[in-house]
C-alpha cells in the first residue's frame, strides 16, 4: 500500500522551524561569534548608550551626534506625547468591555489603529518610512502605557518630558526612577532592540515582503513576540522559581525536566551555545538591584537555577523587570517597545531590497485519492 511518506520529496532538505537555514542577508544585526548591531558590539552599547543612540543607529545606520540624538529623541517624546486620542477612546472602550485582556492584545489592536488613521496601506518612499518608524518609537510605549492606566480606571497620565527609558519607567512605575532603576532599564532595552532574524521579526519582514505596509509588518510582529516560545518565555520565569520554591530543590526539580524532556521556559535561547550574552551583562546589574532587598533571596534560588542550567545546558534568564518592581505582564510588552527599532529598521531593509519571501514545504498528507460524488459515498 502506498503510505503519505512515499508521496513526499523526502526528509532530506526539511529543517524544522528553519533552524540553520540562511533566508537572507541583513546588514542590521550579526551574530556571528557576538552580538552586534551594525558592526558595533552588543558590550559597550549596553554599558554607555541609551535606547535613542542605539535605535538611531538601527534605522539611519550610524550612531548620532549630540545635535542628532537631541533632535531624534524629541521626535520619539514629541510621538508618545501626542498619542491619537480617536485611539485612546478607542481603547477605554476596550479596556471598558475586556479588562483582563493583555497588553499586548492592547498593543497589536493600537498598532492596528494607528496603521488605519495613518491610512498607511503601501509602502511609501524611505525617508517616509523612516518617519513613520519614528513615530511608532513613542506611540507604541504610550499605547502601552495608556492600555494600563485604563483597564486601572484612571485617566491616561501625560507622557513625562524625558528620554524614553525613564519616561516609560516613571509611567509604569508612577513614580521618579532612581538613576540606577533608568541605568538598568535602558540597558534592556538595548539589549532588546534587536536580534537578527528571529520569529517575530521574520515575521514583520514576510508580511512586508508581499507590498504591505509598515504597521501591518509590526502588528504581525507582536503578535509573534507575544507567544511563549517567543517574547512570553521571559514572563515564564517567576513561574519557574515559583514551582522550584526553594534552592535545595533547584537541581532535583531541573531533573525531572530533563528527564521529562520538558523545555524550561524562560532560561535561554537556542541561537547561542555558551548562553545569551545579554543575560550575561544584565546578571550583575540584577544582583546590584536586589542586594539587601526581599528579593535578594529570589535572585539566590534563580542564580542556582542558572548555574545548573547552564552547566547543563548553556542557558541563562533574565530578572531584571522583576527587580525593577514591574509586574510581569508588562515583560513582553517592553520586549515589544524595544524591540520596535529593530522590527522596523528590518521592514524598510526589506522594503528597499524586496523579494517575496515564499518557501517550500514538504507534504505528508493522504497519496493521490479519487474523488467521490456525494451521492455515492
Amino acid at each position: 500500500m502506498t503510505t503519505a511518506a512515499d508521496n513526499t520529496r523526502g526528509d532530506a532538505g526539511l529543517a524544522r522551524g528553519l533552524a540553520g537555514v540562511v533566508a537572507g542577508r541583513t546588514a542590521i544585526c550579526s551574530l556571528d561569534g557576538d552580538l552586534r548591531y551594525r558592526g558595533y558590539g552588543i558590550e559597550p552599547l549596553a554599558r554607555a548608550a541609551d535606547f535613542e543612540d542605539v535605535a538611531h543607529l538601527l534605522l539611519h545606520g550610524e550612531l548620532p551626534t549630540a545635535a542628532q540624538h537631541r533632535a531624534f529623541a524629541e521626535r520619539i517624546r514629541s510621538a508618545a506625547a501626542a498619542l491619537d486620542r480617536t485611539v485612546i477612546e478607542a481603547l477605554a472602550l476596550l479596556a471598558a468591555r475586556e479588562p483582563a485582556a493583555t497588553p499586548m492584545d492592547a498593543l497589536r489592536t493600537g498598532v492596528s489603529m494607528l496603521g488605519l488613521l495613518a491610512r498607511d496601506d503601501t509602502p511609501g518612499p524611505p525617508e517616509a518610512l523612516v518617519a513613520a518608524a519614528e513615530r511608532l518609537l513613542g506611540q507604541v510605549p504610550a499605547l502601552l502605557t495608556a492600555w494600563l492606566d485604563l483597564v486601572a480606571g484612571r485617566p491616561v497620565a501625560p507622557w513625562p518630558g524625558a528620554s524614553l527609558a525613564p519616561a516609560l519607567l516613571q509611567r509604569l512605575t508612577g513614580r521618579v526612577p532612581s538613576p540606577a532603576a533608568v541605568t538598568a532599564f535602558g540597558a534592556t532595552l538595548v539589549l532588546y532592540a534587536e536580534h537578527e532574524f528571529n520569529a517575530s521579526t521574520f515575521a514583520a519582514r514576510t508580511v512586508v515582503s508581499t507590498g504591505s505596509d509598515m504597521h501591518s509588518g509590526v502588528v504581525a510582529a507582536i503578535g509573534a513576540l507575544k507567544g511563549p516560545l517567543h517574547g512570553g518565555a521571559n514572563e515564564k520565569v517567576l513561574e519557574v522559581l515559583g514551582a522550584i520554591g526553594s534552592t535545595d530543590r533547584v537541581a532535583a526539580w531541573l531533573e525531572e525536566q530533563f528527564a521529562a524532556r520538558r523545555v524550561v521556559m524562560g532560561f535561554g535561547h537556542r541561537v547561542y551555545k555558551d548562553g545569551d550574552v545579554r543575560a550575561k551583562l544584565l546578571a550583575d546589574l540584577c544582583r546590584d538591584l536586589v542586594r539587601g532587598t526581599p528579593d535578594e533571596g529570589l535572585e539566590g534560588l534563580a542564580g542556582r537555577v542558572e548555574q545548573i542550567m547552564l552547566d547543563r545546558k548553556g542557558l541563562r534568564p533574565n530578572r531584571v523587570y522583576h527587580a525593577l518592581g514591574l509586574p510581569v505582564k508588562v515583560f513582553t510588552p517592553i520586549f515589544a517597545v524595544a524591540r520596535m527599532s529593530g522590527w522596523t529598521a528590518h521592514i524598510i531593509e526589506q522594503i528597499g531590497d524586496n523579494r517575496l519571501i515564499r518557501p517550500l514545504s514538504l507534504y505528508s498528507g493522504p497519496p493521490p485519492r479519487t474523488y467521490q460524488p456525494l451521492a455515492s459515498r
